[in-house]
Formats: structure tokens, C-alpha cells, sequence
């Protein structure tokens, strides 16, 4: 069995009353996966940890903050900065907190589970983004051709050369390969065998039933060997 080892997310907590940073410490120290790098009293302090700390991909952030607010400070980053979560006593600056694109926005008291909820959704953002950016190059009509991962809708083998369907393309790039060495190559939590001849992008999913799934408005036989993985997939994201 191949095991899938989670990258381990670094962050840093920020908020200027103690009691609520040292929750929010143990609530991240009980996390697995997740790393506490820095705890900062305030928005300028947490700043300058993110200018330390390159590799961050999260900032817990309270919003009412002396001298700068949190919302301040998220409206300063770029969008190469770590995701957000805030952590407020405020419900009513919801709203703004999407707007800056916050992964999620945290009331306090806020239960353990709820914060747990929330490393989840970071990490989901954090790997659509992964997709988004990866790609492969492929042969295709004597060109080496560049495919964005994301753009992928799914792949269908044809004899000794397979078909890429994407997103962008009213065409397939049809280029000399197996089938198999493209399942070894694509990330196993995106992309599913279906079927012997076809590979999906699991986010490109439409609609699904007993032996069918349906993917940029065609159906796709789900075989016998493959479906009870499919079907373990999607039980486990309905709601």
C-alpha cells in the first residue's frame, strides 16, 4: 500500500490578548501536520514574521488589533502570502474577511472541532492550487505541448496513443503514450482510473450513477475492477 504523506503546514497565530493566543497554541500543537512557527501580539510583529518566514502558508489572524487591524494587514499582502484564517470575537466582519479571500473566518469561542474544520479547508486550498500550477508536457503533431493539470476534464486511451481532453481546447492532445505510465504520473488524489480506457479529473465530475459518470456533458462507463474506488471517493464527499 502506498502511503500519502501530508506536507506539514507552517504557520504563525496572531492576536493581542494572551489567553487567546495560548488556546489557539494548543489548538495547533494537538493538530497533526500542522507546525506553530511564531505567535505575534500584533499586526506589525506578524508582518515581520511573514517576511522571516518564507516557506509560511498560514496566518491566524484576529481582526480588533492595536495600531493596524488584521483586515489591514490582509489587504497589504500579495498573492504569493500565506492563506488566512481570522479568528475574531466579530461576527460582522464576515463578510470583508471573504472579500480579502480568507480560507475562513473563525468566531470565537470557537470549539476545537471547528478549528480542526478549518486546517482541513486550508489544506483543500492549498491543493487546488498545487493543480492549478503543475503540469506535464506531451508530443503532440511533432510539438512538445505544456497541459496545466486543472485543465485536464480526462483522458481516453487510444491503442498505443491516448487522447487529453482540456478545458481549454475544442480538440484533444493526442500524444504516444500508455495509459499506465500517465496514472503513475498524475497526482492519485485528482485523477482516478475509471475504467481500463479512460482517466478522470475527479473535480471535473458532473453528475454519477451506478456504472456512469458524466464529465464535460459525456458519458463514461465506470467498470466493475474500479467502481467500489469511485464509489468510496464519492461517499466520502457526499453531504
Amino acid at each position: 500500500m502506498i502511503r500519502v504523506v501530508e506536507k506539514i503546514l507552517k504557520c504563525i497565530a496572531v492576536d493581542d490578548e494572551p489567553l487567546a493566543l495560548l488556546q489557539l497554541s494548543k489548538y495547533i500543537e494537538r493538530t497533526p501536520g500542522i507546525e506553530l512557527v511564531e505567535t505575534c501580539y500584533d499586526a506589525s510583529e506578524a508582518m515581520e514574521a511573514i517576511d522571516r518566514h518564507r516557506n509560511l502558508d498560514l496566518v491566524f489572524l484576529d481582526i480588533n488589533m492595536p495600531d493596524m487591524s488584521g483586515m489591514e494587514l490582509a489587504r497589504r499582502l500579495t498573492p504569493s502570502s500565506p492563506l488566512i484564517v481570522f479568528t475574531t470575537a466579530y461576527s460582522e466582519y464576515a463578510i470583508e474577511g471573504f472579500k480579502v479571500e480568507a480560507v475562513d473566518y473563525l468566531t470565537k469561542p470557537f470549539s476545537y472541532d471547528e478549528f480542526a474544520a478549518s486546517v482541513v479547508r486550508v489544506r483543500r486550498r492549498l491543493d487546488r492550487g498545487a493543480v492549478a500550477d503543475e503540469a506535464i508536457y506531451v508530443k503532440d503533431s511533432g510539438t512538445t505541448r505544456r497541459i496545466v493539470l486543472g485543465d485536464i476534464c480526462m483522458i481516453k486511451s487510444l491503442a498505443e496513443y491516448v487522447q487529453i481532453y482540456v478545458k481549454s481546447s475544442p480538440r484533444p492532445v493526442t500524444t504516444l503514450m500508455s495509459m499506465r505510465s500517465l496514472e503513475e504520473t498524475l497526482p492519485c488524489g485528482r485523477f482516478m482510473r475509471i475504467h481500463r480506457s479512460y482517466i478522470i479529473n475527479l473535480e471535473a465530475v458532473e453528475e454519477f450513477g451506478h456504472n456512469r459518470v458524466k464529465i464535460a456533458s459525456e458519458e463514461l462507463p465506470v467498470s466493475e475492477s474500479y467502481r467500489s474506488r469511485f464509489r468510496e471517493y464519492i461517499n466520502g464527499r457526499i453531504i
